[in-house]
């Protein structure tokens, strides 16, 4: 921007001295009138034919500076210089009486050309000056308006042939000039001072709205110069008494000059610009092919050190890139796997279900997709040369170059994590076992624990008790032994309640002799009593009526909770609820108390709920616990009908 002021400062310098030379000349005007032109006719035709040419180049350039893509203001300022350069030619011609034309009414033929050529050159310039929105025009436009203004210009030919009596006269022989011609070179004066305001200030703030490459380039400087220049030969113009005169001369060079500073402005720069532009983007390009390369080099250092295997296949599943972690996955070297077919390293058996998978992910238009992420469904089976075969887990990526499709594969051996996965899938079905023939001899050894109990020492208690009642007859005893009998009635008593209870815990008799029903109806009755918790059962003896393993398993669990609930939640009521069908069984224990946090259930001392749910896993069934703080707790279990007890 400091360059444009500079050249508007050098302009500004050079307006002002022949501004004043100008002043000068038009103080003397009436002692010059002497000086005249002694062949004013060629002189004045190849000025005017240079500036016609300066003003058909400027044409030329503006039509063809974008190539078929022209911009609005480009196209205007095209048609507007042809049209200038076609009326200047038409005032060129009928100047002075050139042949064919009558003497009479040739200068005022010829003025009113060259009002009409001064007029458009003025109006273009002020337009050009003012900046207007710019926009894209197609060439069907661009030609619709270079034929309006071809007609236009042909029109205003014809009337001024046609009918140049009915236009105000600019020229009378006997007079000279008239008022109106000379009113009409003030209106373009007024017109190019203006212009050379606007460009003045524009590139004294800054406003240099030519920075966008997809507009036409002008140097403001040099249009400034050339709108003071006109403005300038417009005086001359406007001042002289005849066609001889030698300010006629003058302002046609002072024209030329203007049309000299045009070219310049317009013509010149968008000329350099092409070739500047070309020159920006050799460097451009050749900065974005150093940068390709250098992205390339970065990009193979990455693929050439990448631990995981990368291989890239053509729609024909050729390998067309394979780094060196993939061929050591596979037993090869780099160069071995370019350029054979992606079997190869497929086990025969996957070779035609891969290639379809590969097919329809293709077709599918996805970019990515993950393989063989599944340790139970490893069909992504690679094999190395020696024939050895490996699990791959994989992802894949698909591209489109050049018409053709490509495939990227990432992928990493898993044949330990796989080891290690069945590993651990093997110790779990172990441990489940395991625990499920703990849970089988535990509850063996509190039904036979309980059956001793009850049968063995609950026998000798009670007979103990027969005998002392027996002897609680006897009137032999005083008063005081007859107490201490009574007081160890009493004791054999509780003893007796007591142990049935134990053993009850360990294992109700009503489990075995009336079913899990009147089990489970039992179990209810003692909570609510020992415990003052009401607690509802919904069932019916139908619904529970499994065999002996399940019905187990289900009284534990019930009995479990609600330990649980007596230990934790601090509930008021407990709700016990199955439904069944002939495939399922479902209950629900649900209470009112505080409930717990989801880490409560992972707490690695909750032995209850790992024991509910190790029951549960052994007959294939589904254990859920739903709990929030002050919400209360529910256990929902579903169980499957179709298993048999030696499932457990």
């Amino acid at each position: 921007m400091a360059t444009d002021y500079s050249r508007l400062l050098r302009a500004r310098w050079l307006t002002g001295l022949l501004l004043l030379i100008s002043m000068l000349l038009w103080a003397g005007h009436g002692s010059l009138a002497y000086i005249k032109v002694a062949s004013p006719l060629p002189v004045h035709t190849l000025l005017e034919t240079a500036t016609v040419v300066i003003f058909t180049s400027v044409f030329i350039v503006c039509w063809n500076a974008f190539g078929g893509a022209r911009k609005k203001s480009s196209v205007i300022l095209a048609v507007a210089f042809l049209c200038t350069a076609i009326l200047g030619c038409m005032h060129a011609l009928s100047f002075q009486g050139m042949p064919g034309f009558p003497d009479a009414s040739d200068m005022h033929k010829s003025l009113l050309f060259w009002i009409l050529s001064r007029s458009f050159i003025a109006t273009t310039l002020l337009g050009l000056a003012l900046s207007p929105e710019d926009s894209d025009v197609s060439p069907l436009q661009a030609y619709l308006v270079l034929i309006a203004g071809l007609l236009a210009t042909a029109g205003w030919t014809y009337t001024v042939f046609a009918f140049s009596d009915l236009l105000p006269l600019t020229y009378i022989d006997t007079a000279g000039q008239t008022s109106f011609k000379i009113a009409c070179e003030a209106g373009l004066t007024g017109i190019n001072l203006i212009t050379a305001y606007v460009l003045n200030r524009d590139i004294k703030q800054k406003q240099d709205a030519e920075k966008n490459t997809q507009r036409l380039q002008i140097d403001r400087a040099s249009l400034f110069l050339a709108a003071m220049l006109l403005a300038i030969s417009e005086v001359y113009f406007a001042l002289y008494a005849d066609s001889s005169d030698l300010f006629v001369v003058i302002g046609h060079v002072f024209q030329l000059f203007a049309a000299i500073a045009i070219y310049r402005g317009m013509v010149a720069v968008n000329i350099h610009t092409p070739y500047t532009s070309l020159a920006e983007t050799s460097q451009n390009l050749a900065r974005s092919a150093e940068e390709l390369n250098l992205q390339r080099e970065r990009l193979s250092r990455m693929i050439d050190t990448a631990i995981d295997g990368i291989i890239t296949i053509d729609d024909t599943q050729t390998i067309i890139l394979a780094n060196p972690s993939a061929a050591t996955l596979f037993g090869y070297e780099v160069n071995d796997l370019l350029g054979i077919s992606l079997n190869t390293v497929l086990p025969e058996r996957h070779r035609k279900v891969h290639g379809e998978h590969v097919r329809k992910f293709g077709e599918t238009g996805a970019t990515r997709r993950r393989m063989g992420g599944n340790f139970e469904d490893f069909y992504v089976t690679g094999v190395k040369a020696n024939g050895d075969e490996f699990p791959i887990e994989a992802s894949i990526s698909s591209q489109f170059e050049a018409g053709k499709r490509y495939y990227t594969v990432i992928f990493r051996d898993i044949t330990e994590r796989k080891v290690a996965k069945e590993k651990m899938a093997l110790y779990h079905d172990e441990l489940t076992q395991l625990s499920a023939a703990l849970q089988s001899i535990r509850e063996e050894e509190r039904k036979h624990i309980a059956r001793e109990l009850h049968d063995d020492l609950g026998q000798l208690l009670a007979a103990l008790r027969m005998d002392l009642s027996l002897l609680q007859r006897d009137d032999v005893l005083s008063n005081k032994s007859q107490k201490t009998v009574s007081s160890m009635d009493q004791l054999l008593l509780t003893a007796i309640t007591t142990l049935r209870r134990i053993a009850t815990d360990l294992r109700p008799r009503a489990l075995d002799e009336g079913g899990l029903y009147f089990a489970l109806q039992t179990l209810q009755k003692d909570f609510s009593s020992r415990h003052g918790i009401h607690c509802e059962l919904v069932a019916n003896e139908e619904q529970l009526a499994l065999d002996d393993a399940r019905s187990t398993a289900i009284f534990r669990i019930v009995q479990e909770s609600l330990t649980n609930v007596v230990r934790h939640a601090d509930a008021t009521e407990v709700d016990i609820r199955f439904e069944r069908n002939p495939h399922l069984l479902r209950f629900t224990i649900s209470d009112n108390g505080k409930g717990m946090d989801a880490d409560d259930t992972r707490k690695a001392r909750s032995f209850g709920l790992v024991g509910m749910r190790e029951r549960v896993k052994a007959m294939q069934g589904e254990f859920k616990v739903e709990s929030q703080p002050g919400e209360g707790t529910s256990l929902e279990i579903q169980l499957p009908l179709a298993a048999t007890s030696d499932d457990l």
